[in-house]
């Protein structure tokens, strides 16, 4: 009886597993941007960059948003050298909730917001001072939801004709770095986790 009992419940388990692999697992979305409105944070280097690069070939109507202008000149270079595709540039700190909702307001109605601005201080946490911590809140996490609170009126309202809006939010692995520095000191320490 009891090895009835705990086949069944194998097979139970298994079963439930695979319902909730089905359920669960991403869905791939390729949303189409050809002929739409791009904005990126952080557009003037790196993973932004690259992605306006991308948009641009794709056919989007490209704006990038950095605080550095000179950057930000760079880059639209840059993009219009690769694609023949001009690109807005704007320049504005994401701290600043008004600079951004300015330059939102300027972009025109935005399609896909890419959030991807970010800084990381790679230090030790202990080594860290209390004005990089607060840095680092203030652009990843408080200029992400500036950025967002600016641009989602616009992009929810009016959607006939334009397709679905999406808001993509782009993080690196740089952070890493801190856990794994954490998980070591903590180790050489005696904790365990």
């Amino acid at each position: 009886m009891a090895a009835i009992y705990s086949l069944f419940l194998f097979f139970f388990i298994i079963t439930l597993l695979i319902i909730l692999a089905l359920i669960v697992r991403p869905i791939s979305v390729k949303i189409p941007i050809k002929s739409r409105h791009v904005f990126i944070t952080g557009g003037s280097s790196g993973i932004g960059l690259a992605l306006a690069h991308r948009a641009a070939a794709e056919g989007a109507r490209v704006s990038i948003l950095a605080r550095s202008t000179d950057k930000l000149d760079e880059a639209k270079r840059s993009v219009q050298l690769a694609t023949g595709i001009e690109v807005a540039t704007f320049s504005a700190d994401v701290r600043d909730f008004d600079a951004v909702s300015k330059a939102v307001d300027e972009s025109g109605p935005i399609d896909v917001l890419i959030v991807n601005q970010g800084v990381f201080i790679g230090k030790e946490l202990e080594k860290q001072s209390h004005e990089e911590v607060k840095l680092m809140i203030d652009v990843n996490l408080v200029g992400s939801f500036n950025v967002i609170i600016a641009a989602l009126p616009a992009m929810k309202a009016s959607r006939e004709g334009r397709g679905p809006a999406s808001i993509s939010l782009v993080s690196s692995q740089a952070g890493q770095v801190s856990t794994v520095t954490l998980h070591i000191q903590r180790a050489s320490l005696g904790f365990r986790d």
